[in-house]
């Protein structure tokens, strides 16, 4: 089965890496590592990986002598891997390249099936029969009965015997790995004559040492150097033209003496001698080398570069990182470093004091600088001075963009306030956390945006809340306090948002306020040799939570009270209703008849709650 596809749509998951994840420079050799996931059941035996590009060619296989690199097993669910030493293309440019591979491997599926296991006995049984005679007119008769064995077999079952059987396939995938070149070399080089302790004059007639100071600017080492002195002036006569050096790191000048014969006078001025660096396996780069034969002090700024090599936006300081030469005949007194200009910006005043540079020494200065807090390309002026000149060299520093990591939102349950329309709401307060004081796993939501320009990736956020609010630790799993203030969110592309929730304590003792919630992001981005961090505060209101249960108590009472006040107006109404009619009659009259009348009344109240009977005829 031949197919092409993505990795990730195989059976098979195919990775690689370079070894020690170094950055990779065009025509280097390294060591490229391949990883094979195998998320099924079957075992995958014998299994090639062969590299089907020029771009990457292997010189030879590790752990095979074939041109293939040979994996034994990949286990079902596991993963196994293999190292190929190779060389990059040294005209490629860097970047991430789809690389095809061709994996040709064996599944083998094996299955386990389980059968009874019959046991067959052997018993005898006796069997009586009768013995009969043939009279002579044929007539059997009956003269004796006799007993004969009979064997039989009754089968017997005395357990299971597993049985296993396998299948297996021979699979060929084509497919794609990518693999990152994203390292780069580059070389400079200074001359002087004499060695780094000792600059001397060329005397005709004379043999002089020639120094050159091979730097790589660079962000990865190369490896298997070797410098050829092309070209020279007519004054020197090279005896030497080739030196070798295991590796050259990157930003670190590599002095080189090679030897010259002096047959004439060379006049006082700037040479320039001509050199062949030949690195990796192949690849070369013509440099030009300025030898300076000087009769006085003369500073040269030899090499800048940075540390970190990439530098981001928003960095609390980087390190530039200079070697200061003096390729005179003299000492230069009262040298001075002045660093000025709009990239970056020393973090000690200026200028920083020399002294006294003797010849052909170099002086490797590290100064801590502040960066910008805008991304682009800087100029930073570094001059030194000197009795009797000075020397300046501009460096274009480049500040990379990062991500911004916000807060756009806040949420959390907040304690009801006290009304009728409101008695929902509170009686969910008894099963609900509130953010109130004493309350407990009360969730809160925040929404993180990337408003940057560029994505963040694998972003830790951990929340730092103080003494009144901390994160929820459960008494029951006392280790959670190691993981209750962070969470994992992933990868942030620009203006995507997510919602993280802690789960927060507040202090019984918390008075109602606003307090502070700082979280800190910390996430990787492209080209940065470290994590990138960033804090942000949020603040958060804690209200007092209402007793619910005495609110509700006094609504009770307050329904009982008018339902009491209402009873008591009808039944005096219905009193009232009865007194009407009623005949009155008078006392202290004197005798005889009267005629009686018949009299009503009604009882009037006034707004001081005191009332009054009215006879009303």
């Amino acid at each position: 089965m031949c197919v092409s596809m993505d990795p990730i749509s195989l059976s098979i998951i195919v990775l690689a890496h370079w070894l020690l994840n170094q950055p990779v420079a065009p025509g280097e050799d390294s060591y490229l590592v391949f990883t094979v996931f195998n998320p099924t059941q079957a075992y995958l035996f014998n299994m090639t990986i062969t590299i089907n590009s020029s771009l990457i060619k292997p010189i030879y296989y590790v752990n095979s002598s074939s041109n293939y690199c040979q994996i034994p097993v990949v286990p079902p669910e596991g993963n196994s891997s293999c190292v190929v030493y190779v060389q990059v293309d040294p005209g490629v440019s860097m970047g991430i390249y789809q690389v095809p591979v061709t994996v040709n491997y064996t599944e083998v599926n094996i299955t386990t099936s389980v059968k009874p296991l019959i046991v067959y006995q052997t018993i005898s049984i006796p069997v009586t029969t009768l013995v009969t005679t043939t009279l002579y007119n044929g007539e059997p008769v009956i003269t004796g009965v006799k007993t004969v064995p009979v064997t039989i077999q009754i089968p017997t079952v005395m357990g299971s015997i597993p049985s296993v059987s396998t299948s297996k396939s021979s699979e060929s995938v084509s497919t794609n790995v990518s693999v990152p070149i994203l390292g780069y070399v580059g070389f400079e080089a200074t001359a002087i004559i004499g060695t780094p302790d000792n600059v001397v004059q060329a005397l005709p007639k004379s043999y002089v040492p020639i120094t050159i100071y091979l730097t790589n600017y660079g962000n990865t080492p190369v490896y298997n150097v070797t410098v050829t002195l092309l070209s020279a002036p007519p004054q020197l006569d090279i005896v030497n033209t080739t030196q070798h050096l295991p590796a050259l790191p990157p930003g670190q000048p590599v002095p080189l003496t090679f030897y010259a014969y002096v047959p004439t006078y060379i006049p006082q001025g700037n040479y320039t001698l001509t050199l062949r660096v030949d690195y990796f396996t192949g690849v070369d780069d013509v440099i030009n080398a300025t030898l300076v034969v000087p009769q006085e002090p003369i500073v040269y700024i030899q090499s800048i570069a940075t540390n970190p090599p990439e530098v981001f936006q928003s960095y609390p300081m980087a390190q530039l990182i200079l070697s200061i030469v003096n390729i005179g005949s003299g000492i230069a007194y009262d040298a001075r470093l002045y660093i000025n200009g709009t990239g970056a910006s020393p973090l000690v005043s200026m200028p920083l004091i020399l002294g006294a540079i003797p010849p052909g020494q170099p002086i490797q200065l590290t100064v801590p600088v502040s960066l910008p807090s805008s991304p682009g390309n800087y100029t930073v002026t570094i001059t030194v001075t000197y009795d009797g000149g000075s020397t300046t060299r501009y460096y274009e520093l480049n500040v990379r963009p990062r991500a911004n990591l916000v807060i756009i939102g806040v949420s959390y349950p907040q304690p009801p306030s006290l009304s009728l329309s409101n008695l929902g709401a509170l009686l969910s307060t008894i099963t609900s956390p509130t953010l109130s004081p004493g309350a407990s796993k009360v969730p809160i939501t925040i929404t993180i945006m990337n408003e940057g320009p560029v994505e963040a990736k694998n972003i830790m956020v951990m929340i730092s809340t103080g003494q009144v609010i901390q994160p929820h630790v459960s008494s029951s799993n006392p280790l959670s306090a190691l993981t209750a203030s962070q969470a994992f969110i992933g990868d942030l592309r620009p203006g995507q948002e997510i919602n993280v929730t802690f789960l927060v304590d507040v202090d019984s003792n918390a008075r109602p306020g606003s307090y502070p919630i700082v979280l800190t992001f910390v996430w990787n981005q492209t080209g940065s040799l470290y994590p990138l961090t960033e804090s942000v505060t949020t603040y958060v209101t804690v209200k007092p939570a209402p007793n619910v249960l005495l609110w509700i108590v006094l609504i009770l009472i307050i329904i009982v009270i008018v339902i009491g006040v209402i009873a008591a107006i009808r039944r005096r109404r219905l009193g009232n209703n009865n007194s009407r009619g009623v005949q009155a009659s008078y006392g202290n009259q004197g005798p005889g008849n009267y005629q009686g009348r018949l009299v009503y009344y009604e009882v009037l109240c006034g707004g001081d709650d005191k009332c009054v009977e009215v006879e009303l005829v």
